[in-house]
């Protein structure tokens, strides 16, 4: 097939998906650009098919203050270039250099996955800044072979096995149907140049270390397995929107107070897999990571025996699942909320994401009379100064009235002089205030702090 073959499939390919998920001319799309070939590649099919399609494309670039300083400010410069030779307006922030590292040390997770996360944050915030309609990713089919066999050797359950979704609520990935050879020839015809990220060669992430070790060798044990993966995606998919579609349809959950609830008898006569869905699903709204929730934990309750014999099913992983007289209810478990939080100095310049918490702080801007302060959970003993006198952040919380799956996410504001504020408001609860904290003070506090909602995939 030639170069010119190639680059019309790439291009009718994106226009089939624009078609598939009724992405109508005129939407605004803010495209993911890091500078590498596949979001390039998105980048230039989508302004090239403003004629045929157009949209009202906009983009955005986090430096992850992952590389060398060298290496960022090149890439930052060649984005720069690249939005501005099109005419598509460029939204940018640089994460301080070792932030990330610092993070993913703290919590335990690995640093691919805080820096998906603190990604996907920026991105949600500069779209709805923008007032864009999508998110367009540069994810291609051989991202998604990758992702099957990556999930498939940590043993990921139904939901995770059909890998990266093709489109989802307002995150558009217009190449998963394109290979990465397909959009390298795109680029080559266009005459095109790419940034080359150094980290995409460190074996250490774990894609990297199959896309380079691991695929080669099944590839020469199964030269057509490339294939075969997308086609099992395709048919897991379906097999998961089924599944999910009946325990939806069988499982009938009510919000109740923090939690969920459900008659007994229709969770016991619903199929264990169909339970083990609909509770896999109300997971995060209960601030419990359902990526960390182990399966062997979840299984129990595809158990008829110990449904029946225990008055609490399930407790630990930050949820709990018991009987209160004929109904079963879904909440949040309170010992699990003591793992969560936050702690931000004042040292990390710049915006900083909380994912977890659907936060970010915008610091350096606080007309500050104190040496030092943080932005963090709150924890247990904390007090505020206000005009009535001390008061414990707890009795705050009560009278306002807090959910519990929310009172971890509150950010408290702490200097020397102690906590001078607990922003509340954010949440639609209220703002506390040190006595004799200026107004000016205060709002500036409240500026550094913003909620936005984040889905990260």
């Amino acid at each position: 097939m030639s170069s010119t073959d190639d680059q019309w499939t790439v291009e009718q390919r994106v226009l089939q998906y624009l078609s598939r998920y009724g992405i109508s001319p005129g939407s605004a799309v803010l495209i993911a650009l890091s500078g590498g070939p596949d979001s390039l590649c998105l980048l230039c099919v989508l302004h090239g098919l403003r004629e045929r399609h157009p949209l009202r494309l906009s983009a955005a670039y986090l430096d992850h203050g992952i590389r060398t300083v060298l290496e960022r400010e090149g890439e930052l410069e060649f984005v720069q270039r690249t939005c501005s030779a099109m005419g598509i307006d460029l939204t940018w922030e640089r994460m301080p250099q070792g932030l990330l590292e610092k993070r993913s040390a703290g919590t335990g997770r690995s640093l691919e996955e805080v820096a998906r996360q603190v990604r996907y944050a920026f991105l949600r915030e500069a779209a709805a800044r923008k007032a864009c309609d999508y998110i367009a990713l540069g994810h291609t089919a051989d991202d998604q072979i990758e992702t099957v066999v990556m999930r498939f050797f940590q043993g990921v359950g139904l939901g995770g096995l059909p890998g990266i979704p093709p489109a989802r609520k307002d995150l558009l990935r217009p190449l998963i149907d394109c290979t990465r050879a397909e959009i390298l020839d795109y680029l080559s015809g266009h005459g095109l140049a790419y940034i080359t990220d150094s980290t995409n060669r460190d074996k250490r992430y774990l894609r990297n270390a199959v896309r380079s070790e691991l695929l080669p060798v099944v590839e020469r044990i199964f030269p057509g397995f490339r294939g075969s993966v997308l086609s099992l995606s395709k048919k897991l998919a379906d097999l998961r929107n089924y599944v999910d579609s009946e325990s939806r349809r069988r499982l009938r959950w009510k919000r109740v107070g923090e939690g969920y609830s459900i008659p007994g008898r229709h969770f016991l006569a619903a199929p264990g897999l169909l339970r083990l869905v609909s509770v896999t699903r109300l997971l995060n709204t209960l601030a419990a990571d359902s990526t960390r929730v182990p399966y062997r934990f979840l299984s129990q309750i595809q158990e008829d025996d110990i449904l029946l014999s225990r008055r609490v099913v399930l407790s630990g992983y930050g949820i709990r699942l018991y009987w209160r007289a004929e109904q079963l209810i879904l909440a949040a478990d309170v010992v699990g909320h003591t793992e969560k939080g936050y702690f931000i100095e004042e040292i990390d310049a710049g915006r900083v994401f909380v994912p977890e918490a659907g936060l970010f702080f915008e610091l350096g801007s606080l007309v500050r009379d104190t040496d030092r302060f943080v932005f963090r959970s709150s924890r247990t003993g904390d007090s505020i100064n206000l005009q009535g006198g001390s008061k414990t952040v707890k009795k705050l919380f009560a009278r306002w009235r807090v959910a519990r799956s929310e009172s971890w996410k509150i950010p408290i504001v702490e200097s020397t002089a102690g906590i001078i504020a607990v922003l509340g408001g954010l949440f639609g609860y209220r703002d506390s205030f040190q006595s004799g904290l200026p107004d000016e003070q205060g709002k500036a506090l409240k500026r550094m702090v913003h909620r936005y909602d984040v889905e990260v995939e």
